[in-house]
């Protein structure tokens, strides 16, 4: 029997922190690296015998396969180190803050023979895996329109605004609904506080054959809302997810009416489990030689395409009266 891969996560912050606990809870965890010396602490005295360094190399001397949980503009760098050194990788999304980067990632793992795998926890949540099976077997018809909102206040970062924090768990699953033939993506980006970075996005984005999606994201909206709508030919699913939980609902549209009209809502049962925890497990599964998994670099880089599409197709504010004047 093969023994599971020693696993080590670079980053411990916020939502570092919950990856270093899921691969302690799977068994994994053998070394942790960040600059930041209470991080680390927390990380030995939460998990004694694990190495707890700020030297990344160190970490990558210490594991067959790493987690990278760093801020975004260091993911592509520290990803290719990682493959450099034939070291299986994890990377949170988005995999690079450029496509160039992005398909760097991607071509390297590819070279170098190891797993690239990207942190699209979304497509792992139960209910959304629901919703792709239902979607797929055509449970309201063919879906040609998706729109999604992802809202929140806090978590504000200062490297990448929030289109690029919030839109790619957004992006990857209208993707995964509507193929990968985007022909057309417009968007905007407003900055709420006059920061670099914008605090609301909203995209759209036209697909081959008439289809659409519509995505919309902001870290400044007290009234926390996360909801996807896959609008079909013959009805509609919805899936929201709040501190409350989360839901899946199908309404059909009554083909017997002169207009269209949504039938009662159907709830959609779903397994339970940790989103975070099963794409850790479709990770190491990869890396024991499974398949390619549907978040791989590879796929991740159709994602990282279209983020870099709208951020070129909005204009900031500024830009746009300047060009008026």
């Amino acid at each position: 029997m093969t023994a599971p891969a020693r696993v080590g996560v670079a980053g411990a912050g916020y939502w570092g922190a919950n990856l270093v606990r899921a691969c302690g809870e799977l068994g994994v965890l053998h070394a942790v690296a960040d600059p930041d010396p209470q991080r680390l602490a927390a990380v030995r005295a939460a998990h004694p015998g694990v190495l707890a360094t700020p030297d990344y190399s160190a970490l990558l001397d210490a594991v067959d396969a790493v987690v990278i949980a760093a801020p975004a503009a260091e993911h592509a760098a520290l990803a290719l180190e990682a493959i450099r050194h034939r070291r299986h990788v994890f990377v949170e999304k988005p995999l690079a803050l450029t496509l160039a980067d992005a398909r760097r990632v991607a071509d390297a793992a590819d070279a170098a023979g190891v797993t690239a795998f990207v942190g699209h926890v979304l497509l792992y949540h139960p209910a959304v895996r629901a919703l792709l099976e239902a979607a797929r077997s055509g449970a309201v018809g063919d879906v040609t329109h998706v729109r999604s909102r992802r809202l929140n206040l806090g978590k504000i970062r200062t490297h990448e605004d929030v289109w690029w924090s919030f839109a790619p768990h957004d992006v990857a699953l209208c993707l995964a609904l509507l193929g990968p033939g985007v022909i057309g993506a417009s968007g905007s980006l407003q900055h709420a506080r006059g920061a670099a970075v914008a605090d609301f996005a909203y995209a759209d984005l036209t697909f081959t054959g008439g289809r659409s999606a519509h995505v919309e994201v902001s870290w400044l909206d007290p009234n926390r809302s996360a909801r996807l709508d896959a609008f079909g030919t013959r009805g509609v699913l919805t899936f929201e997810d709040s501190r409350a939980g989360a839901t899946l609902v199908r309404r059909v549209y009554d083909a017997s009416a002169p207009v269209p009209v949504a039938g009662p809502p159907e709830a959609i049962a779903f397994e339970a489990g940790e989103p975070l925890r099963l794409e850790l497990e479709a990770f190491l599964a990869c890396v024991a030689g499974g398949p390619r998994a549907p978040t791989s670099a590879r796929a991740a880089v159709d994602v990282v395409a279209i983020l870099e599409a709208v951020s070129a197709a909005a204009r900031p504010p500024a830009v746009a009266e300047q060009a008026v004047a």
